[in-house]
Order: C-alpha cells, then structure tokens, then sequence
C-alpha cells in the first residue's frame, strides 16, 4: 500500500533538490571507471540563491554576451585547461549558506561482481534509489523542522524515465524499511538542464569527478573540492559516510582510501 503522510506529521515547508550524475552507465574496457549521482538541497525559501549563484556563474562564462541563457555545462565550460573557471564555480557554490550535498559513488571495478547491476538501466535505477533514499532521511531530519523534498532530476538520454519511477514506486511501496518516503513530493521529475539547480548540481558532480580522477594530492582540483566540504550532508550527531558521501560495494576505499579523505569528511 502507498505510503502516505500522517495528518499530525503535516509538512508545509519544502526542501528544492536538483541531482545531476558523472561518468557513463557502462561497464565495457572504456567506461568510466565509476558514476555518481549528486544532488543539491536548498530550502526553498532559499531557492533564490540557486538563480544568484548559476546567474552570475553564466555572466563570468559567457562574457561579451550577456544576454545568453546557454546552460552551465562541466564537460563543456569547466574542462582542465580552464582551471580558473573551476574555481570560480568551487567558490560561487560554497558561498550558497544552506545548501546541502549528497553523492553516491559506485566504483565499477567493486561491482563487477554483481551481474543483476551492470544492466545500464538497473544500474542507473539503483543509484538513483540509494540517492533518494538519503534526500528523504535528510528532509526527515532538516534543520529546524521537517521539509518535503521536491526533487527534479537531470533528464538522461536513452533511459525511460517512466520506467524509473515504477520501479522507485515499487520499492516506495512495497519495502519495509526506515526511509521516510513520505517526506518526498511523489513521483520525482526529470527535467532539462535549463534548470539553474540542475546546473549547479551538475557543478558539484563535476568537481566530484575531478577530484577522484586527478592526482591524489592537494592539486586544484581536490583544493576545489574541499572548498565545498562544508555542504556535505550529514545527520544530527552523524558522520558524513553512509549519508552524505555513500559508496557502493563493501569496499569503500576508492573514496575513503584518498589522501584527501580525512579533510573532505570532517566538518
């Protein structure tokens, strides 16, 4: 049976989330070597610093056209050889005062050895599960009081969006576990990246990349990264592992191995 809200657990005040994803659902020889799905939370009476923070972001991208409304894109504006624009965007997104992250990383090489996940639609359908699954503890337990996470997703070329909401349906309905699915506005959408927190999301995954596929040190690029470490979600007394940063598989060493681990994961 659809779970649904108690009438004395009514929520009014709302959670915005926009998730965005990096690397490639694949799992052949020239895959990424791992994918992530990030997601933004602002409170929505905070949304306005989503606009602020993509808005100027563009302006500084797009310099001499103004008037352009092109979508902030990783891949296509923040490339290596712009390292200048990267910090820039590590900086616009930690100045954001209530914004809060969350990843799920799944490192390729762990799961490999689970056969049901490297279909690329179950894969995707699963990350996006355990995503979900923490957005709504974190709505559970926002600062203040409890919220309702209305979530919009990146829209992803090739997947039937229809068929991930079934599935996320099923699991809503049909598992008895802890997460307070009724927390979430249902189902959750999958919209274009003209969305500002789309972008933003998009930013944060990118510097996720970066960061796990440069060198392990304190270059740019984790330098980056840890700029945003004060966003990482975690829950009243919790640590940030399992929460904010959850790694698939047993072996969580591909994060937390990282020389730069200690300082990311601690407030």
């Amino acid at each position: 049976m659809r779970p649904t809200m108690p009438a004395h657990a009514s929520v009014t005040a709302r959670l915005s989330v926009y998730v965005d994803e990096t690397g490639d659902r694949g799992f052949g020889p020239r895959s990424s070597p791992f994918f992530a799905m990030t997601a933004l939370m602002v409170p929505q009476e905070d949304d306005w610093t989503v606009k602020v923070a993509a808005g100027g972001l563009r302006a500084l991208i797009h310099q001499g056209r103004p008037e352009s409304t092109t979508p902030l894109h990783w891949v296509r504006h923040f490339r290596s050889k712009w390292a200048d624009r990267r910090g820039y965007a590590a900086q616009a997104l930690a100045l954001m005062p209530s914004a809060k992250v969350i990843h799920v990383i799944a490192p390729k090489d762990e799961l490999r050895a689970h056969p049901e996940l490297t279909d690329g639609a179950a894969f995707y359908n699963h990350v996006t599960r355990l995503l979900l699954e923490r957005v709504a503890r974190a709505a559970e337990h926002a600062e203040g009081r409890p919220r309702l996470a209305v979530v919009r997703l990146g829209a992803v070329r090739g997947m039937n969006h229809d068929h991930t909401v079934d599935y996320l349906t099923r699991v809503r309905e049909e598992s008895a576990s802890d997460v307070p699915w009724e927390r979430m506005k249902w189902p959750p959408v999958w919209v274009g990246s003209e969305w500002d927190g789309i972008q933003l999301a998009d930013l944060h995954a990118g510097l996720l990349n970066a960061a796990l596929s440069g060198a392990p040190d304190e270059g740019d690029s984790v330098q980056n990264l840890l700029r945003c470490k004060e966003q990482l979600y975690r829950p009243p007394g919790g640590e940030v592992l399992g929460h904010g940063v959850h790694v698939l598989g047993a072996d969580t060493s591909f994060v937390t191995g990282q020389p730069w681990w200690p300082k990311w994961s601690t407030s």
